[in-house]
């Protein structure tokens, strides 16, 4: 007998003993927990610190900018540029801002004599503009769209039917699903990146009829607005930030967007690019790339129609 009850109590001992190795063992493993998630929050924090400190030095380099920062060029980049601009200014109260233009063409000559800080180029800088003498960084991609009076009967052209309107082949809006009547067509002048775009895209160059042609994105759209039988082209942006009475055709059924200009759907784009001067060292130039590179500026080209692009200046 009592050396049953001595097993008994020999084994209660065993049970006590491995209920306290597995509490042991449990609240172990609590404890690492605890550090770990502890370690995570500090890593955390110290990463947090750090992007603040990044961000906040990135603004400390030009915190006594000031200076004249003048971009000339792209008349269909006139409204991203200028409200750029505006931001730019707010967040350097010292420096001033001014955008002007008349075309793509000004602005590799504007840069190079110095009348100019940065040029603005709806499309590729040409071999005939001495590329290798610019630093090129495109911000944004921009559609092209074709735009007629809102009163039209056409709300899609294919791009064969877009060439033959343009190069004089079709002349009446009854052959391509609108209305009886002459078709005016408005282009812009041989300076414009709108114009070099559109007709490049198309292959079209130097085949153009224009009834008339416009130095400036605006009166492009005013002329069409006023004209019931007017066709022309001007930057999608600028499309979506007028309230002129026109409106953009689909070309090839597919709607001119800033999601059908990313995803390539939409065929007729270009890039809106901006140069500088190769090895410039200049901090107004530097300072507004690194603008456009955060995201405030980034932001304010999506808000514009345009499609962002990755800034990266070395």
């Amino acid at each position: 007998m009592k050396k049953a009850v001595s097993l008994f109590l020999a084994l209660a001992l065993s049970c006590s003993m491995f209920a306290g190795c597995n509490s042991a063992v449990t609240g172990s493993s609590t404890s690492s927990d605890a550090s770990s998630a502890a370690s995570e929050q500090e890593s955390s924090a110290a990463e947090s610190t750090a992007d603040e400190s990044e961000a906040a030095s990135s603004s400390e380099e030009y915190t006594d900018l000031s200076g004249s920062l003048r971009l000339t060029g792209s008349t269909s980049m006139q409204e991203v540029c200028e409200k750029l601009g505006e931001a730019f200014m707010a967040k350097y109260p010292d420096v001033t801002f001014e955008k002007g233009g008349a075309g793509s063409g000004e602005a590799p000559t504007a840069v190079t004599e110095g009348t100019a800080n940065i040029g603005d180029l709806s499309r590729e800088l040409k071999d005939d503009e001495n590329p290798d003498q610019f630093t090129a960084v495109t911000i944004a991609l921009d559609g092209i769209a074709v735009i007629v009076n809102k009163d039209s009967q056409v709300e899609n052209l294919t791009q064969d039917q877009i060439k033959q309107i343009f190069t004089g082949e079709i002349t009446n809006w009854s052959e391509v699903g609108g209305a009886d009547g002459t078709i005016k067509v408005i282009g812009r002048e041989a300076a414009s990146g709108t114009r070099d775009g559109f007709e490049s895209i198309l292959g079209i160059e130097d085949e153009t009829v224009y009834s008339v042609e416009q130095n400036a994105t605006g009166a492009v759209i005013s002329a069409v607005a006023s004209d019931p039988t007017a066709i022309g082209y001007v930057s999608l942006a600028n499309v979506e930030n007028t309230q002129e009475n026109i409106k953009a055709v689909s070309v090839d059924d597919v709607a001119p967007s800033v999601d059908t200009v990313a995803d390539g759907s939409y065929v007729l784009q270009r890039p809106f690019v901006q140069i500088f001067k190769k090895g410039s060292t200049d901090e107004l130039v530097m300072a507004w790339f690194d603008f456009l590179a955060s995201d405030e500026g980034q932001q304010i080209i999506e808000e514009e129609g345009l499609v962002p692009q990755e800034i990266n200046i070395q």
